[in-house]
């Protein structure tokens, strides 16, 4: 399909996903790409010989012809070296991935995908294409190498990627010219792993900004030697002022930069532990607060002082107390290596910060990005841990403590001095307590801090002590108005916190495992309840019950089912499961299988959410599942969004396709009811019937509603 404007920028769109499709018309077109539609690989490939786009975005997964392969045959076609093609893939499958590029992909976008992210890279794409064909004219080589030339001199050409070097680089990387072709793809061959990202950024910065540069940076030439290099970069343009290419030189600097590097070991790192020191940790922290104030982040720092050190230094002699601070350094470093919690910083080249020694017996940690600042809790925790364990000092066994104190950025500090000095001033308050703790220099954050830890302790006794509750909301025939089921839906009643929705706690629990105990009693608990209302005689209804990713991807799963529907001696066809599209699209052998194992069993599968996630026609053609349930968020802007109400019969219609039935979730106003009712959709839930109820009431629902429909 074809939205016509000949002015626009054109992507070529090739993805079986019809939902897909509809969502980039309603995307793109806001801003301003014109749109080629195409559902397979060969139409996709006689769109292109066609239309010529601007951009190609293929769908890896595809029936016919997949994307790795529909992406290579492009690349064989007369001017398409320089399209941008981005592929479209559900997981990072590193193995397609490369295969991919290798088939010539140009970039990687992950489904569901954020369209307002996109739509800048898809410009930037666009304005970088445009460029790169207007520089594509001139070969010369220009005069000016030579004047540059200093050492190894080297000249790379855009218009025809071809890259001339001097005897010299030849000599670095100890390659001759009969056994290597130089190209920048084979020279990142002989770049650090590490180093390779920013030489490369280096390269693309001197072009597009027109100006020069000066990089350092090492490479392991063909006998695996490791050299530091100076290269200057320089852009060159043709008689119009057209950028055409860069010119440069490479110099050998490793003997002056060994020199420099034991110099700075010695002013940034501490003799005794070899951490960066307390110079080297706030020239990193400074870097770290731009960083920060950039981007929006925010950060912690944790200031540590050993509980007792004194008194082993006293005691035992200086040589012990080196001794106990080399162990408590490397408990940390290695601690913090396997944290999720923390990232390490580089100041250009391999130099890591991520703890620091101060001096005496303090020390310092930076965490990077956190996810919520109380998170710094958790490390703290982990580091007590970590630190309070037996250490060995010769023939003696020593025990020590820590106390910390800890500031936010920029909740405690937006400069270096005053962030060090209030995570100073909360570790004092933390020994003030009686050592061994830790403290938030802001109140409140430690207050959210004790919160959540009180809340995680109070959930393992949650299940035991018979608090949680499942509140249940009616599902309702869309035509005949009958209550034909209910969703279960998980709550926590607690003595201490109070009572507690699922956005609440279900996160934490998911973080720390409790969801795999949470959820399986919640699938007792529904067995159970349904056997006593079929024991009263109250008939039938289906009962759905959401599953976690982390419940679900237990090894035990199934059998864990299966017994709890021999305990309670009970028929699952009443059962129905809700998995969201992440979750089935993650392993799709692997979890064909497990589902067609729980359809053995008796039970529904439902399709949580439908439309929001990583849904592909192919793989939701092989699933065996009974119902989709269409997200609130569509059902929402129904009827007054157009899109909304397109995007919603393409749903239905691929139900009836696939011969599932569906559940619009979220109807709260008669409107949606009656655009619903004019409609293919089976069945809805919401407001406008019921909130999520207690079982007692739920009872009572169900039994008027059947006196009402008998």
């Amino acid at each position: 399909m074809d939205y016509l404007d000949t002015r626009l920028p054109v992507i070529l769109l090739i993805d079986d996903d019809q939902t897909l499709h509809l969502w980039a018309v309603r995307n793109l077109s806001e801003d301003n790409f014109r749109l080629i539609s195409c559902y397979n690989g060969k139409e996709g490939i006689e769109a292109f010989k066609k239309n010529r786009p601007n951009i190609v975005m293929i769908d890896i997964e595809m029936p016919i012809m997949n994307g790795i392969e529909t992406c290579a045959e492009i690349r064989k076609l007369p001017m398409s070296d320089n399209i941008p093609i981005v592929m479209m893939t559900i997981t990072e499958d590193h193995q397609k991935i490369a295969q991919s590029y290798a088939a010539g992909a140009t970039d990687f976008v992950i489904k569901p995908i954020n369209w307002k992210v996109l739509t800048h890279r898809l410009q930037y794409m666009t304005k970088a294409n445009n460029n790169l064909l207007k520089l594509a004219q001139s070969e010369i080589r220009l005069s000016k190498a030579n004047k540059m030339a200093r050492l190894g001199n080297w000249e790379w050409q855009q218009s025809c990627n071809s890259v001339f070097w001097s005897d010299e680089i030849y000599s670095l990387i100890e390659r001759t010219t009969d056994d290597f072709t130089p190209t920048l793809e084979n020279f990142k061959e002989y770049i650090h792993k590490d180093d390779i990202p920013y030489v490369m950024r280096s390269l693309k910065k001197s072009f597009f900004s027109k100006k020069p540069e000066t990089i350092e940076f090492r490479i392991i030439s063909a006998n695996r030697h490791e050299r530091f290099v100076s290269q200057q970069i320089e852009p060159v343009a043709n008689d119009r002022s057209n950028f055409i290419g860069l010119i440069g030189t490479i110099q050998d600097i490793t003997e002056r930069k060994n020199q420099e590097n034991k110099i700075r070991h010695l002013a940034y790192y501490d003799e005794v532990t070899q951490l960066p020191n307390r110079i080297f940790f706030l020239k990193f922290l400074s870097k770290t607060i731009e960083l920060a104030k950039r981007n929006n982040k925010t950060f912690a720092i944790l200031f540590l002082d050993l509980d007792g050190f004194k008194g082993i230094n006293d005691t035992y002699g200086h040589q012990a107390g080196d001794l106990l601070l080399k162990e408590i350094s490397t408990r940390l470093t290695n601690g913090l290596r396997c944290s999720d919690l923390t990232s390490r910083f580089y100041d250009h080249i391999d130099q890591k910060v991520d703890v620091a020694r101060l001096g005496g017996d303090e020390f310092i940690i930076l965490l990077n990005e956190l996810a919520r600042p109380e998170d710094a809790a958790t490390v703290a925790e982990r580091i007590q841990c970590w630190i309070t364990q037996p250490i060995q000092l010769g023939d003696r066994q020593a025990h020590i403590g820590v106390s910390m104190g800890v500031a936010i950025f920029p909740l405690d500090g937006e400069d270096s001095e005053t962030l060090l000095k209030n995570a100073d001033i909360a570790m004092y308050h933390a020994k003030k307590i009686g050592k061994g703790h830790y403290q938030f220099f802001h109140e409140g954050m430690a207050l959210k801090a004790k919160k959540r830890l009180e809340m995680e302790t109070f959930m393992y006794r949650a299940v035991s002590n018979n608090e949680l509750r499942l509140h249940y909301q009616p599902v309702i025939d869309i035509t005949t108005g009958e209550l034909t089921g209910a969703e279960a839906l998980l709550r926590w009643e607690s003595p201490h916190l109070g009572f507690l929705p699922p956005n609440d706690f279900i996160p934490l629990a998911e973080e720390n495992g409790m969801i795999n105990q949470f959820g399986e009693w919640a699938i007792r608990e529904v067995c159970r309840q349904y056997k006593e209302w079929q024991l009263l005689g109250l008939g039938r209804l289906s009962i759905a019950v959401n599953l976690s990713s982390l419940q679900f991807n237990q090894s035990s799963f199934i059998d864990t089912v299966s017994g709890i529907f021999e305990e309670f001696d009970i028929n699952p066809a009443f059962l129905t499961f809700e998995l969201t599209e992440s979750m089935i699209m993650a392993d799709t052998d692997n979890m064909l299988k497990k589902l067609q194992n729980l359809k053995n069993l008796g039970i529904k599968l439902a399709l949580d959410d439908f439309g929001t996630g990583y849904s592909s026609l192919r793989y939701l053609n092989r699933f065996p599942l009974d119902i989709l349930k269409i997200d609130r968020s569509f059902v929402k802007e129904l009827p007054v969004s157009s899109d909304a109400a397109a995007i919603v019969n393409a749903i239905l219609a691929l139900a009836k396709a696939l011969n599932l039935s569906t559940v619009a979730e979220g109807v709260e106003t008669a409107q949606q009811k009656m655009f619903l009712q004019n409609t293919t959709c089976n069945s809805v839930q919401g407001y406008l019937y019921s909130k999520p109820i207690p079982q007692a009431e739920f009872r009572t629902y169900w039994e008027k509603h059947s006196m009402v429909t008998s």
